[in-house]
């Protein structure tokens, strides 16, 4: 299964955005991303599942939630961008 890992700029914007998601229906997890995809600094992430993310995007914007970059990881465990 394929999974995204939307970036947030803190952990409450990362808690904050997985409680709307969890409001939705949506099955979300909080994590620290990969030193690949996060680069320096404190950074979190939260975790959905590939069939999630249309939903999730439009739950996150209805709340006027922040969100960043959007990485998806493969069965191989490579991260890339998805593009915006």
């Amino acid at each position: 299964m394929l999974n995204y890992f939307i970036m947030c700029r803190s952990l409450t914007y990362a808690q904050k955005a997985a409680r709307v998601l969890e409001r939705s229906g949506i099955a979300a997890s909080v994590s620290r991303p990969p030193a690949e995809v996060s680069g320096e600094g404190c950074a979190y992430a939260v975790r959905i599942a590939e069939k999630n993310l249309p939903a999730a995007l439009v739950a996150l914007k209805s709340a006027g939630v922040p969100s960043g970059k959007i990485y998806m990881t493969d069965r191989s465990g490579h991260y890339s961008e998805v593009p915006g």
